[in-house]
């Protein structure tokens, strides 16, 4: 059987104090062709919740004329990333998107894994970032720039784009927060308490390799291969136990979600945190796990976009 040596690496998910400044795209001519013509889809009623352990979504229709999209975003909570599905718009898995919030930052992100998404007999796209691309040092943080935001905005570079007037987010973004934080207290845990010592993973290092055979094992039964970053809740109990692992991207095959959860449920060691007067509690722990492959060679599929399946 031919061998796939992959590399892996487990570092916290906020480790770094400041993400480098994203690079952005400005809207092409097509898109503001659209805003300035007033081609632009409006709101079609307000933000509907829907409650979820592994990560609360809202939800918002747009229209114009007979031209329907759905805009969804779904969090774990905090500073995870945000799911977005946008059902509707003539967008392909295939194609790399660039969208966003305007004004924003100035410019939108570009997303090159995309996923399908469908809503009854519409269908769409659905793909993971922030909500505002990192800004480098002393930027606006997303609580200020999602109070002022205008529209959301795709476009490809085959010239499809589509404008939603969207409104300030600000409270959509403040509903999914709370929501996850309500979600955090049904798991047993506390997120206002103040703990002394947080709950860590001590054998990150001998995960590595048992991570690595999961990740052979989905992959292979799918015939691809991906990179990138799977971004992981852990839900560490006051035994020291993991209660729940959430994975913050669904971009990621659920084969491999599964089997990454499943290995750090059977193999992760952990210390359980403390609270100020050294009690042991439930807590939250976040990772980030790293895919980087080795050898790409005469691996069937390997493109880059095997994100885009359906679970």
């Amino acid at each position: 059987m031919r061998s796939y040596p992959i590399a892996f690496a487990i570092t916290a998910l906020f480790a770094s104090p400041a993400a480098a400044q994203a690079e952005l795209h400005p809207v092409t001519p097509e898109t503001q062709a659209l805003i300035d013509s007033e081609a632009i889809h409006m709101p079609d009623g307000s933000w509907s919740l829907t409650p979820a352990l592994d990560g609360c979504a809202v939800q918002r229709e747009f229209r114009l004329g007979d031209s329907h999209v759905t805009l969804v975003m779904k969090r774990l909570e905090g500073r995870m990333p945000v799911e977005f599905a946008l059902v509707g718009g003539d967008f392909e898995p295939e194609e790399r998107l660039q969208a966003g919030f305007l004004p924003g930052r100035g410019g939108l992100a570009e997303f090159v894994f995309i996923g399908s998404a469908s809503a009854g007999d519409r269908e769409g796209v659905f793909f993971a970032g922030q909500p505002f691309p990192a800004g480098g040092f002393a930027a606006p943080t997303e609580a200020v720039l999602a109070r002022d935001t205008h529209y959301f905005i795709a476009q490809n570079d085959d010239g499809d784009a589509v404008v939603l007037r969207t409104g300030r987010i600000d409270l959509a973004l403040d509903a999914l927060q709370q929501c996850g934080m309500e979600q955090l207290a049904r798991l047993g845990v506390d997120p206002q308490r103040d703990l002394r010592r947080d709950a860590a993973l001590v054998n990150s290092g001998a995960l590595s390799p048992t991570l690595g055979q999961a990740y052979g094992m989905a992959m292979r039964q799918r015939r691809g291969m991906l990179e990138g970053n799977l971004p992981i809740r852990l839900v560490i109990d006051d035994t020291g136990t993991l209660a729940h692992c959430h994975a913050g991207d669904g971009l990621t095959p659920r084969m491999l979600r599964e089997a990454v959860c499943e290995t750090i449920r059977d193999s992760g060691e952990f210390t359980t945190a403390m609270d100020v007067n050294g009690n042991p509690v439930a807590s939250t722990l976040y990772t980030n796990i790293v895919f980087r492959t080795r050898s790409l060679t005469n691996w069937p599929g390997a493109d880059g976009r095997n994100y885009r399946a359906r679970d």
